[in-house]
């Protein structure tokens, strides 16, 4: 693997091979007609990410094969009908490849286990011929009936797709092995065929709601690895309202990306008690949402709240597992909480960003600051509308007390009205990271408001470090530690 490989010898003999690994060969184009030939033995067979456009006949005379990598293989777009002919074979691995449509002899393939493939949908009049064949064929799912792992991976434009859809999740339902799957519905109804107590989905990345694909996202690659590091994903896409579907899978996952939403004013408007499992939340270009969480969501008719008439303390928690939350492009948002906060509510969250928000003006109140124990990470950037991140008066009492203990980097970018960072409040005892750029009105944070004891860096305009006003003049270490911030970091 990885050294390069261009060419191949025509027939090698190895009789005894068992495995074979050629991914990353990216120069490789072509295998030798009978390259296979004197390799009766092998069972694992890696050509992922190899410059490949079609597999020699011999490949499918491997009667022993048991695993297949294709996995980006960008320039293979067909199989041959043989693969049929593989019938010990456990794993096909066609992700990432653009691949057109499932053969009708896959579901010759009765021991797989695990089918990952990514479709290549075409568009336009002159690719009729080709959305003519449907993407996946009628009754190739339900005939893999030994699947644990379904990945497939759609073009949102391609119209086969919209077609076909249903019928392939009603032979998924069917598939009573299935632990892993990931799917694009392109409608929140189609979520009503699975029935939760019947499948037991230990990881799911379910893509809900019809949008066109984005040449360049606004999602950073960053954003999008958190995402995928969780186990079970639901991301809601053009949606509308707040279908129940929704909600009864929200129940499920542990992380929930809400994009483009067209109506919903809060993300506690999906039910706080529905995302008792997620860990990682991310919202984006929801226009309406005015707030994230309004506790008054959990409160019924008069005030009385359904949390609190739950027996235990554990049901009044709001966001009790969460750790990763990150908002952007939203035009409308003016706070992150409304109402009171319940105790242990956000104290697992360790990374909040907010991005590109006008009308911003409420980050932290003291209630939040006095539940966000685990906070590690906090950026803001060009939130033009925020003074300080801490919002509220804080008694004189709690003056001498740090707040956001185990808060350890903080970014400040394009935050053209911040005056400070806590509004005197002294927080981030165990701070190591600084970085500001375009904050024109930002006194020295230094003095009186973060510790410096731990510093390792302060990122910032030279003019902006130049011109801060120090009672007793500024620290030698400080300025051993400052670095001219470079605009591509922002």
């Amino acid at each position: 693997m990885d050294n390069e490989l261009s060419v191949l010898p025509e027939n090698p003999r190895c009789l005894n091979l068992s495995a074979l690994f050629l991914p990353r060969n990216y120069k490789l184009r072509v295998i030798p007609p009978s390259f296979f030939d004197y390799m009766p033995t092998l069972q694992i067979l890696n050509l992922s990410r190899t410059g490949i456009k079609s597999l020699p006949d011999s490949l499918f005379q491997l009667v022993s094969l048991e695993r297949l990598f294709l996995n980006d293989c960008h320039r293979l777009m067909m199989l041959s009908p043989k693969v049929g002919d593989l019938e010990k074979l456990e794993v096909l691995d066609l992700e990432g490849a653009k691949i057109m449509n499932l053969l009708k002899e896959i579901k010759k393939l009765t021991n797989l286990i695990c089918l990952e493939v990514s479709f290549y949908g075409y568009t336009g009049n002159g690719r009729r011929s080709m959305q003519s064949n449907a993407v996946v064929p009628c009754g190739v799912i339900c005939s893999l009936s030994q699947l644990e792992e379904l990945n497939i991976d759609v073009n949102p434009d391609d119209e086969r797709w919209d077609t076909r859809v249903e019928d392939i999740v009603n032979e998924v339902c069917n598939l009573k092995r299935l632990e892993t799957f990931k799917f694009y519905f392109p409608r929140v109804e189609l979520l009503r065929h699975f029935q939760w107590n019947s499948i037991s989905l230990s990881h799911f990345r379910f893509t809900v709601g019809h949008h066109v694909k984005r040449i360049i996202s606004r999602v950073p690659l960053d954003v999008e690895f958190e995402l995928e590091r969780w186990q079970r994903c639901l991301k809601y896409i053009n949606g509308v309202g707040v279908p129940r579907d929704i909600k009864n899978i929200l129940q499920h996952a542990t992380a929930f990306f809400l994009d483009r939403h067209a109506t919903v004013k809060k993300l506690s408007d999906f039910g706080t008690r529905n995302m008792k499992q997620i860990k990682c939340c991310v919202v984006g270009e929801c226009n309406e949402v005015q707030m994230i969480i309004d506790t008054a969501d959990a409160y019924g008719e008069d005030g009385i709240s359904e949390i609190v008439s739950e027996s235990h303390d554990a049901e009044r928690i709001v966001l009790g597992s969460l750790e990763y939350l990150y908002i952007y492009y939203m035009k409308s948002l003016r706070s992150t909480w409304e109402g009171p906060v319940p105790q242990n509510s956000l104290n697992l969250l360790k990374s909040l960003t907010l991005r590109t928000c006008p009308q911003l003006t409420t980050i932290f109140t003291q209630e939040l600051l006095d539940n966000l124990c685990s906070l590690e990470e906090l950026k803001v950037e060009d939130c033009p509308s925020i003074k300080s991140i801490v919002s509220c008066k804080i008694p004189a009492e709690h003056r001498t007390s740090y707040f956001l203990p185990n808060l350890k980097k903080i970014s400040l970018h394009y935050m053209l009205g911040l005056v400070s960072i806590s509004s005197g409040l002294h927080i981030a005892p165990k701070l190591e990271w600084l970085s500001f750029y375009n904050c024109p009105s930002l006194s020295n944070p230094l003095i009186n408001e973060v510790s410096s004891h731990d510093l390792k860096k302060i990122k910032g305009e030279r003019s902006w470090w130049e011109a801060l006003e120090w009672s007793n003049g500024r620290p030698d270490y400080l300025d051993e530690i400052f670095v001219p911030i470079d605009i591509w970091d922002c």
